[in-house]
């Protein structure tokens, strides 16, 4: 299955959101904040988020789900320090919609390019029907 990590400014806030989606989860992944679990500080490295993927990949890659800016940055220079030895994609996507569709849809028949493309696709996601 394919690993995911959430990458955002705040470490604290997305430990509360991960206890959260853990419930969401149907299968066993690995679900990880990638900015450790540092409650005082924020944001993270791209060293740290490529230690993190490494833990995350279990052999089918990794998705990414970032918040903006500097959280961007960090992933795309982890995805330079694994130079393509794990598969690691960043999806495009709010973070809570995009975070909740991914994990809810994840199992051992979807890959990497499959679950990032429904994260991605929850841009478009309607709440409000009518």
């Amino acid at each position: 299955m394919v690993g995911i990590v959430l990458v955002c400014h705040s470490n604290a806030m997305t430990d509360a959101f991960l206890e959260f989606c853990e419930v969401l989860k149907q299968e066993d992944f690995p679900l990880l904040n990638g900015g450790g679990s540092h409650y005082d500080t924020y944001g993270t490295t791209p060293e740290m988020v490529a230690s993190i993927v490494k833990e995350a990949d279990k052999g089918n890659g990794v998705l990414a789900i970032v918040d903006f800016g500097s959280s961007i940055n960090a992933v795309q220079g982890a995805q330079k320090i694994l130079k393509g030895e794990i598969e690691l994609e960043i999806a495009d996507c709010p973070f809570v919609e995009g975070a909740l569709s991914a994990i809810a849809a994840n199992d051992e028949s979807l890959d990497l390019k499959t679950l990032k493309m429904i994260a991605e696709d929850s841009s478009n996601f309607k709440k409000i029907k009518g």
